[in-house]
């Protein structure tokens, strides 16, 4: 009874090619319970098989919900308990809370401000907890400041490489000794832009076969992002305007790449990054400039991402579609790109990877 209603289910999603394979599967899940996961994978792979589907549908299903994306949705958490699996599906389902631009603005605000933990983390504690204003373990809460957890504190769940999750306080859970000035100020910004950072990403776009050049263009506009290119040796192409000291051609490469890795230039036959092409122009130009805000805010620039959102909604309007989850997983993938030279990709690699920023968290103060 539960298939004919999860492929219609499916039918629907592939129609609006609204999301990745696992906001899929959480979707399904949500909708019908556990079991219709267990038919996901086969509706998908019949759906391959036909060839009634429209192009842009099958490009959707051929890369953002290929074999191997599905596999790794439907296996999310396998090795974790079914508490803490429970927990994290959760916590994304309640992120469609984010559906309205004030809401989004301030998520993103959040997730920006701990330069600690990587954005996907911010993200998971913000919709856990969106008073937290400075989080860490109990361990490192004890050894790093003498403070000790409250019996009656509430633990928030983050990925950690090597373990399937940590549990983090906020510091209003926590009692001892007062807290470092410079702790409850960690989120100021200031010092300057250092030209390595934009180096270093640009070298890294290459590790993606991404091209980046420096071009003429009108005094409106910044960057360009483009699946045109003339070598095939390269996937996409970013074109920055030439004039732009190092500080603002970073925040307008971030943007750029943003567009790439967020799927709204189009699909990679290496499924490096999703195919969302079909977005609209609004929740694909608040997604990249979400991620350059993030990303630029914590590397210390203020950028005029706020003014630039305000052009595209309202306080109250509606963001149907835009996913941040998908706007954490880049920013934290982008301000890796800037800190080391990362290695080759391997043949044959799919998906993303550690270094995207999504399961290992930045070393807190003095770990």
């Amino acid at each position: 009874m539960i298939r004919p209603r999860a492929q219609e289910f499916v039918r629907q999603w592939i129609r609006r090619r609204e999301g990745t394979a696992a906001e899929l599967a959480r979707a399904l899940e949500e909708e019908m319970g556990w079991p219709a996961r267990h038919v996901l994978a086969s509706i998908l792979d019949e759906l391959r098989a036909s060839r009634e589907l429209p192009p842009e549908e099958r490009k959707y299903l051929d890369y953002t919900l290929s074999g191997g994306a599905v596999a790794g949705a439907l296996a999310e958490g396998a090795e974790t308990s079914q508490e803490h699996q429970s927990a994290l599906d959760e916590l994304f389902q309640r992120s469609r809370r984010f559906r309205r631009s004030a809401q989004f603005a301030e998520a993103v605000g959040f997730v920006s401000k701990f330069r600690d933990y990587s954005p996907f983390n911010n993200m998971l504690v913000h919709l856990q907890n969106p008073l937290a204003t400075y989080f860490a373990t109990a361990r490192h809460w004890e050894t790093g400041f003498g403070r000790a957890v409250k019996e009656e504190a509430r633990g928030m769940i983050i990925l950690a490489p090597r373990t399937p999750v940590l549990v983090v306080y906020d510091i209003a859970d926590t009692t001892g000794p007062a807290v470092p000035e410079q702790m409850l100020v960690f989120t100021q910004t200031s010092g300057d832009f250092n030209p390595a950072v934009l180096e270093r990403t640009v070298k890294n776009c290459e590790r993606d076969r991404i091209q980046v050049a420096r071009g003429s263009m009108g005094p409106l506009r910044g960057g360009i992002a483009t699946s045109r290119v003339r070598d095939r040796a390269w996937k996409m192409r970013v074109v920055v305007r030439a004039e732009l000291p190092a500080a603002s051609a970073y925040s307008v490469l971030c943007h750029e790449l943003a567009h790439i890795y967020l799927g709204h230039v189009g699909p990679d036959r290496d499924g490096w990054w999703p195919y969302r092409k079909n977005v609209c122009e609004a929740v694909a130009e608040m997604e990249a400039e979400s991620v350059a805000y993030i990303v630029c805010r914590r590397a210390g620039l203020e950028t005029r991402s706020a003014e630039y959102l305000a052009s595209y909604a309202g306080e109250e309007a509606e963001v149907e579609g835009i996913s941040l989850d998908l706007v954490s997983r880049a920013a934290g993938r982008i301000e890796e790109m800037g800190r080391r030279l990362l290695p080759p990709r391997e043949k044959g690699s799919k998906g993303v990877s550690r270094a995207d920023g999504v399961s290992e968290p930045f070393a807190p103060p003095g770990s």
